[in-house]
């Protein structure tokens, strides 16, 4: 059956766009993505939100009828998982995605698991406050949707974060983007809680020793984590923590050796640096431009779809949108 169009005089679409706008005051941002227009679905998947059209779909069974404006007494959990898809979605919809000319921008497929993982994040973070304002007490926390991308996002908050950067403000700043920005907010955390007494107060400093600890962070598995399980992500996280402690160490000499020059990086979005000024010699291999619509080059990471466009669903495991679905990710 084909997704219906809620009417905006609904009772259901006026429950879900005064969630929708609670959601947002929670952590304000600049950007509203949503065009206003609110499918009903008959998909297993709680909801998806399309970057490229706007729109938001929602499960007419597994999240719509949980809306109701107070708390269910027969099914607790089903509703605290359709509440949770409000707050990730409007996430998604609040949040910029690109940043083509940033050069510590990671514009592949790495920052898909990343974008979810945070999305997820915050949803748990602001669960209980959100779930109490909306009218909807007593609602214990929903289960992630991606357990995998999930897991390994906290426990990479608690490795980048401390008393000059805290887990809070990183979620913060995360909640605002560019989602391609992820990588390069969590390094940030690093360079100010474990690396400020050596790296230098100068911005070409700090962005390329934020480029350095990026490589450190960008597991290959990234791509991959909104697909697998807890046990995944604590897995990639603790591999993620050995080598992140092994560069800090290694700029930490470099700066203590009296290593006056930035610290040589490949930035991980060469098309932004060019476009910010810096010449370099080389480039630091072919990125996808699966943002722009563009096709990649030569070794390039294959083509995917826009970022930052999850969808919550259950088992954790995701997959493409069917026809009709506006070209963005789910979250199966």
């Amino acid at each position: 059956m084909a997704d219906r169009l809620v009417p905006r005089d609904s009772a259901v679409y006026q429950e879900f766009s005064r969630l929708y706008r609670l959601a947002r005051s929670l952590r304000p941002t600049s950007v509203d993505r949503w065009s206003g227009t609110l499918y009903a679905t008959d998909s297993e998947r709680w909801g998806a939100f399309s970057g490229k059209t706007g729109d938001i779909r929602l499960s007419a069974d597994r999240t719509l009828r949980h809306l109701t404006g107070s708390t269910s007494l027969t099914d607790p959990a089903d509703q605290s998982q359709a509440l949770a898809t409000v707050l990730h979605e409007a996430t998604h919809a609040g949040m910029a995605t690109d940043a083509p000319d940033e050069p510590n921008a990671v514009r592949s497929e790495h920052s898909l698991g990343l974008i979810e993982g945070f999305a997820e994040v915050r949803t748990l973070q602001d669960f209980a406050a959100f779930a109490r304002r909306a009218g909807y007490p007593g609602l214990e926390l929903p289960t992630p949707s991606y357990p995998g991308a999930y897991a390994a996002t906290q426990n990479l908050l608690h490795q980048v974060s401390g008393p000059a950067k805290d887990r809070l403000a990183i979620i913060e700043e995360a909640s605002h983007g560019p989602g391609v920005m992820h990588f390069d907010q969590l390094a940030d955390g690093v360079v100010r809680n474990r690396l400020s007494d050596v790296v230098p107060f100068h911005q070409e400093h700090r962005r390329q020793v934020r480029a350095a600890l990026i490589g450190a962070m960008a597991h290959r598995a990234w791509p991959l984590l909104k697909d697998s399980p807890t046990e995944t992500g604590v897995t990639v996280a603790e591999e993620i923590r050995q080598k992140l402690n092994s560069k800090v160490e290694e700029i930490r000499r470099h700066y203590r050796g009296g290593g006056a020059d930035v610290l040589p990086v490949s930035y991980p979005n060469p098309a932004g640096e060019r476009r910010a000024g810096w010449e370099r010699s080389g480039e630091a291999g072919a990125q996808m431009r699966f943002l722009e619509g563009q096709a990649p080059a030569a070794g390039a990471v294959r083509r995917g779809q826009p970022l930052g466009d999850g969808a919550r669903g259950r088992g954790g495991g995701s997959g493409r949108e069917g026809p009709g679905r506006g070209g963005g990710l789910d979250r199966g």
